[in-house]
């Protein structure tokens, strides 16, 4: 892939929320919608796979890693090219 490392840092989800409100992101009513999916992330529930994307697209999911592989040129930047 391109050879850079990814972290994580976890985000507290009330401090998210408010600030997609405060930026104007997403309207104050909807911010009570936000935190269902993201409790369910927080707490490992979103990992689960099944076959929605199968049943909505007809084709079967990737994993990250495959779709991290096939788009990898997505996030190289050829040295000396930019700007061209």
């Amino acid at each position: 892939m391109t050879g850079q490392s990814v972290t994580h840092q976890d985000l507290d989800a009330e401090a998210w929320i408010g600030g997609a409100v405060a930026a104007g992101i997403v309207p104050d009513d909807y911010a009570v919608m936000l935190r269902w999916p993201t409790g369910t992330i927080i707490t490992g529930h979103g990992s689960t796979p099944n076959d929605d994307i199968e049943k909505v697209t007809g084709q079967k999911a990737t994993s990250f890693h495959e779709f991290a592989q096939r788009n990898a040129h997505a996030w190289t930047v050829v040295t000396g090219t930019r700007g061209s």
